[in-house]
């Protein structure tokens, strides 16, 4: 069954039930591709179709090889009914992580496993045609080396960063160039179905599909890298706002500063809590002890400092760079209140390479959200970090293809 461009495969489909199946099977693989298993009463519910006709495409999909067996499920009294799900090579989907300094690509079967090992590009992002060229060959490269079948190659899922109008193709920050949407010049190159989204909203969806298994409803994704990026679901959907910007709190000027060089005192979360905040807090720190462990690591990192780097050093004992992450995590606290008692989210998840800090961000974030908001708005909030880990911005493209494939042949 072709699933690489449904639209052109329904145009070549001569008959009105030939359609009809194919589109039904369309639904079918989307259940499962959602859920992961599911039995045919099931199915037969979630999808609309009669149970005979479930059966029967069930049938021809196990011939074609995209549907298997998958043991039982519970019994509701007598018989206990078979399990469904994808085969492992039903299809395949490339994922693309992209953040300011650096792009990783990897591949993921139908059963949402990584089964390539992801490479990184390191490139500075801006809004040359050059860069957007490079990407693209960058994948293309990596998709020929795979070795997979290409025609099991379905779509692609990018999460970046940037002002993205998902549900037009539009990143309003980076890669501008031409009349042509992002997401239209990437389907120019890559040949595939591209769904693009921001990256904060694209790891959030898949903390909540991936990562958190607890049936969470709203939920508000807060993650702390060079920036910070926030994501919000509401209800069980991913929440984009009126023209697809929700989100964008961390800009914000909410505080006012600590920094005496500033001539506006208003200052953002992201000014003050970011990864590229706390760098700068320990290039000061390093300044006034060059003998301390965080001085040494940045020495021996060739005086390049991240983030990860400041985190790495506190959780080897430095005493300047857990001060740093603690004010950081105050100023988390403080911001993360509002949205709190805005939004009153069933759980909060801490993502990014910031995060990686664990108790030396959590306990000051937490300390804050009990000072800034009142008790009844967080007493039922849930205050976590990702699961996911390092893997977390590439499973967020997935989490987009998940999210999105086929709903545009469904909605017609």
């Amino acid at each position: 069954m072709n699933l690489i461009n449904p639209k052109k495969s329904i145009e070549k489909i001569g008959g009105v039930v030939e359609m009809k199946s194919y589109i039904n099977k369309l639904k079918l693989i989307k259940n499962l591709y959602t859920k992961g298993s599911n039995t045919a009463g099931e199915m037969c519910t979630e999808v609309g179709i009669s149970l005979p006709t479930v059966n029967s495409l069930l049938g021809d999909l196990m011939n074609s090889g995209e549907i298997i067996k998958h043991g039982r499920a519970e019994s509701q009294g007598g018989r206990k009914p078979d399990l469904y799900r994808l085969a492992e090579d039903a299809f395949y989907i490339i994922s693309i992580d992209i953040n300011k300094f650096r792009t990783r690509v990897s591949i993921y079967n139908s059963l949402n496993k990584s089964v390539a090992e992801p490479e990184i590009l390191k490139l500075q992002l801006n809004n040359e045609k050059e860069t957007f060229d490079t990407i693209c060959d960058f994948i293309l490269q990596y998709k020929e080396k795979s070795g997979l079948d290409d025609q099991k190659i379905i779509a692609i899922g990018i999460s970046m960063p940037g002002l993205i109008d998902s549900a037009n193709g539009i990143n309003h920050t980076y890669l501008k160039f031409g009349k042509k949407s992002l997401v239209e010049n990437f389907e120019t190159r890559l040949g595939r179905q591209v769904f693009l989204e921001n990256d904060a909203r694209a790891m959030t969806l898949a903390e909540f599909k991936f990562g958190q298994n607890e049936e969470y409803k709203n939920v508000l994704g807060i993650f702390i890298g060079w920036g910070i990026g926030i994501g919000i679901i509401i209800d069980g959907k991913l929440y984009h706002g009126a023209s697809g910007f929700a989100g964008e709190f961390s800009h914000s000027p909410i505080f006012e500063s600590h920094d005496n060089n500033l001539i506006n005192k208003n200052t953002s979360l992201e000014t003050v809590a970011s990864g590229t905040a706390i760098v700068k807090m320990a290039k000061e720190a390093i300044q006034l002890d060059e003998d301390s462990i965080l001085a040494r690591m940045v020495k021996e990192s060739n005086n390049e400092i991240e983030p990860a780097l400041v985190v790495e050093a506190a959780l080897t004992g430095d005493q300047r760079a857990i001060t740093i992450l603690s004010e950081a995590g105050l100023f988390l606290g403080r911001g993360i209140s509002i949205l709190l008692q805005l939004l009153n989210p069933e759980l909060i998840i801490l993502g990014g390479s910031v995060a990686e800090a664990k108790s030396y961000l959590t306990i000051p974030i937490q300390q804050a959200l009990n000072i800034y908001s009142m008790p009844k708005t967080r007493e039922s909030t849930e205050l976590k970090t990702y699961k996911l880990g390092k893997e977390v911005g590439l499973l967020g493209g997935v989490a987009v293809v998940n999210e999105k494939i086929f709903e545009e042949i469904f909605q017609a």
